[in-house]
């Protein structure tokens, strides 16, 4: 993905859908009028477009060695991990929760190697069945010289699929993808410590979550 291809106001991930569904409403408003199922489309397209949006965002708390969040969403937990999938050391896991109404486009933690190490496409069944680990998931890591940061997506029910347009080096905030609807998970390494608390709301690309220890 050309970061200048997705700046626009609405993400490019949201083109294929909304302009075959807004000229349908068009046409069916200008043939039916406006009626409760126009009506209705027409609500149904001002969200897609509110789902769709596509923000600046500038961290105005970032520092040396800081570590951003990936993606809008609530904190509904920090664990600590024995075996960081990171490294294999000790190290936390940050789990965030975004739902519809939360901005769907992903951003770089920290400036780095991007390289999506698995992307598994499967079953969007709710996050409180049994079975959400059949739903589509994605591995994305970024490799720096300071230390990596693992990043998990998994979808939820009723989610569009998981995109992604980049790999390579990416900066800190830079956009490299979509998730509308889901849990993500940050994987911190063992050299690094987190600035966030449990129940705090965080937008992508502004929020600091953890500091690398060696760059603090």
């Amino acid at each position: 993905m050309n970061p200048r291809t997705d700046t626009f106001i609405i993400s490019r991930y949201g083109w294929s859908l909304l302009f075959p569904f807004g000229t349908l409403v068009l046409i069916l408003l200008l043939s039916l009028g406006l009626t409760f199922f126009t009506f209705t489309l027409l609500l149904a397209f001002a969200f897609l477009l509110y789902a769709h949006r596509n923000p600046e965002r500038i961290s105005n708390y970032a520092q040396n060695g800081s570590i951003l969040s990936p993606i809008d969403g609530r904190v509904i937990k920090i664990i600590s991990v024995d075996h960081s999938p990171v490294d294999g050391k000790p190290g936390f896991e940050i789990i965030i929760e975004s739902g519809y109404t939360d901005v769907a486009i992903l951003r770089s933690p920290i400036s780095s190697v991007l390289h999506i190490d698995k992307i598994q496409h499967g079953a969007m069944t709710s996050l409180k069945s049994s079975h959400k680990n059949l739903n589509e998931t994605a591995d994305i890591r970024f490799s720096s010289s300071v230390g990596d940061v693992l990043v998990r997506h998994l979808l939820a029910s009723w989610a569009r699929p998981l995109r992604f347009g980049v790999e390579g080096d990416v900066t800190q905030n830079q956009r490299y993808g979509f998730m509308l609807r889901g849990i993500t998970s940050v994987y911190l390494p063992s050299n690094s410590r987190v600035a966030i608390k449990e129940g705090m709301f965080l937008s992508a690309g502004e929020s600091v979550i953890g500091f690398f220890s060696a760059a603090a």
